[in-house]
């Protein structure tokens, strides 16, 4: 079933009200012969008659906007019900039609959708508080019907389409508007069809220079790129054929938004972007999305860390594929996605494929309000939220990317990306929110402001007496955690006048000790002498700074920060420099009986060659040291940038490790990130 407008000789700029309804009941009628198209030429008569002296700022006929709009819905596989609607969505706002008249002429369920968006469509932005205000109630609108807000996405893309009639500023406010809050909720609604146009459009308008910037450089190159896809398609046609795999592949749809976003996000120039050179692979079984996968990892080697499997692990919008970027001829790096045209169609149109599948018995129906976002607002609904609250909140739900992660019983929590073990917790149980004390992850103790990834294990520890602290909201990422604990402040700060007092005190003792590391401190103010020893059973903070990394053998000092126990630094770490006025915090630090192991950060930059991965592998394992994480980035002229997370128990033991990877064939250079000082090759 075709989920875009592939009718030929239909031009979607079309102008003719009746070209256009004629086309409208073509694509309904291509998707269900059996539609009752009688219910579609009624509205169309009933909003014909209703906008018949109006005209928008093109000049064309007004009717020429609901039609467009109603075709977009048609083409979404919507129902009847909300076509119908849509035809309709503008005569209660814009002439003398009301509530009464469209439920007694079509029916309670048409009228109460017309009605939603109107509601939405007549609400002024004017200041932060009337945005909030406003996007509170469209919604909580959607809660009771998901079809009001897909019906105003449908609207926002045929505005968007004909923008170029608004004056300039108009199509400033409106883009900005577009990607702040459409663009973002039709992802989340996994409909990428309306969000990548959307965005790229809006994206034209406010960043004019870098939009013609992306256009011309994939334009210059375009035929170079299409003779790659090309080349990879025969590739594969032919393995499949011989292996008897049945799959479409196509070059992927590069949408320019999304590709200026990695940029800023990634700060990487267009070249070094993995999906410019993309295809997407379509096949009807499941079991064959991970044969394609095997086939193309025989093919060309993989890139560890751009792996995700997300028909195992769905995202939230219940978007499935596989997706593996490999080095592939002539070392490009290229992105493929893998999926089943179920798959392929949920992708498109997410939350609208609810209604393509709900009639086909042999399809498993989806539960539209399974999303993340529609779950949050239905908990909350946002009574009591104050604007700028629910504007974080709703942001939080609207950009946030997602990670996996696992109880240890092997349940899987979906979070924000950055969340943290308190995210964790409120997402598994409130009550075990409210009453976290410590988190380990991968069976270690961290702090519960732990940046979390995908695949960790958490296991959340509680306490009676524990409860919610004011400064958890500076770190925890989901909307949801967010607005439990601002909950549960709120209305117990009356009831209990010491809890303000019993969260300063909390700041300084919620701690955990890494890896039970045994320290001898010194006072450096030399106002007491006396030797403390602190072991992992200690309730004070001490965190290894991450902008230098120490590890046990290096010289080190701690500096005593308000409110987060002590960090320990290198002696040698830059970030000293703007901490020096304040010489009292500052103690001594001997590290004692290491015993354990210690995360660091190196780099390994070669010229690739066969079997340079596994030679690297082959010497870490030599010394004795686990991967913790790896990741490839492919430059120009065959050279490539190995980063390894290794575990390491002391510098002895991570200089060995650096001097037998530097000696390996093709390695040009190893460092510790981070640091200036580096090992270079000896020729």
């Amino acid at each position: 079933m075709p989920i875009e407008d592939n009718t030929k000789n239909f031009k979607p700029n079309e102008k003719d009200p009746e070209l256009l309804i004629s086309h409208l009941k073509s694509v309904i009628l291509e998707k269900d012969p059996d539609a009752d198209i009688d219910t579609i030429d009624k509205a169309y008569k009933f909003a014909y008659d209703s906008h018949k002296n109006q005209l928008r700022l093109s000049g064309e006929p007004y009717i020429t906007h609901p039609l467009q709009v109603a075709i977009i819905l048609a083409n979404l596989n919507l129902d009847i019900t909300t076509i119908t609607a849509a035809l309709l969505h503008d005569v209660i706002e814009d002439t003398k039609t009301n509530f009464d008249i469209i439920k007694n002429k079509f029916s309670e369920e048409t009228a109460v959708l017309v009605d939603g968006v109107t509601k939405i469509s007549s609400l002024k932005k004017k200041t932060k508080y009337d945005e909030a205000h406003n996007l509170r109630k469209m919604l909580l609108a959607t809660i009771n019907d998901i079809r009001v807000i897909l019906i105003k996405l449908a609207d926002k893309l045929h505005n968007m389409r004909t923008i170029r009639y608004q004056n300039p500023d108009k199509q400033k406010q409106i883009a900005g508007e577009v990607l702040d809050i459409y663009a973002p909720l039709a992802n989340r609604l996994g409909i990428s069809q309306i969000a990548s146009e959307i965005s790229d459009i809006a994206f034209e308008i406010i960043y004019p220079e870098e939009y013609s910037e992306i256009v011309t450089k994939i334009t210059h190159n375009r035929d170079e790129i299409e003779k790659y896809i090309i080349n990879i398609q025969e590739i594969l046609n032919k393995r499949f054929k011989e292996l008897g795999i049945k799959a479409e592949i196509t070059g992927r749809a590069k949408h320019y938004y999304s590709i200026f976003q990695k940029m800023e996000k990634q700060n990487k120039s267009l070249k070094d972007i993995f999906d410019i050179r993309a295809v997407r692979i379509i096949t009807d079984e499941l079991k064959d999305c991970y044969g394609i996968l095997g086939v193309i990892h025989t093919l060309w080697s993989p890139i560890s860390s751009r792996f995700k499997d997300y028909i195992a692990v769905p995202k939230s919008n219940m978007y499935q594929s596989i997706h593996t970027t490999v080095i592939g001829p002539q070392g490009h790096p290229l992105e493929i996605q893998i999926r089943t045209r179920e798959m392929h169609i949920t992708a498109e149109i997410g939350i609208a494929a609810h209604w393509l599948y709900k009639e086909n018995p042999k399809t498993k129906s989806r539960e539209y309000k399974e999303i993340t976002l529609l779950k949050n607002i239905q908990k909350r609904q946002f009574v009591n939220d104050r604007p700028k609250d629910f504007l974080k909140e709703l942001k939080m739900d609207l950009y946030t990317d997602e990670i996996f992660t696992f109880t240890p019983r092997g349940k899987i929590i979906k979070l924000a990306k950055g969340a943290t073990p308190v995210d964790f917790a409120y997402a598994i149980h409130t009550e075990i929110g409210h009453h976290c004390i410590g988190a380990k992850v991968n069976n270690k103790i961290v702090p519960l402001k732990s940046e979390l990834n995908s695949g960790d294990i958490v296991e959340i520890r509680t306490g009676n007496k524990e409860h919610p602290s004011e400064s958890w909201l500076k770190f925890v990422k989901s909307s949801n955690a967010r607005y439990k604990i601002r909950n549960w402040l709120r209305k117990n700060k009356d009831s209990n006048p010491n809890i303000e007092k019993d969260q300063k005190e909390q700041k300084t003792i919620e701690v955990s000790i890494p890896n039970n590391e045994l320290f001898k401190i010194k006072d450096y103010s030399g106002r007491n002498k006396q030797n403390l020893f602190i072991d992992g059973t200690s309730n004070i903070l001490i965190k290894l700074s991450q902008c230098c990394q120490p590890i046990p053998g290096d010289e080190v000092v701690g500096f005593i920060t308000r409110g987060r126990g002590l960090t320990v630094h290198k002696k040698t770490c830059p970030s000293l420099l703007r901490l020096k006025a304040e010489k009292e915090r500052f103690i001594n630090i001997v590290w004692k009986g290491s015993i354990d192991t210690f995360p660091v950060k190196i780099a390994v930059h070669a010229i690739d060659r066969k079997n340079l991965l596994k030679d690297i592998a082959e010497k870490i394992s030599a010394a004795k040291t686990n991967i913790i994480r790896m990741e490839a980035d492919a430059k120009e002229k065959d050279n490539v940038i190995f980063k390894f997370i290794l575990e390491v128990t002391s510098t002895d033991h991570l200089s060995e490790l650096m001097k037998l990877l530097k000696n390996i064939k093709n390695i040009t250079k190893v460092y510790k990130i981070n640091e200036k000082v580096q090992l270079k090759h000896k020729e």
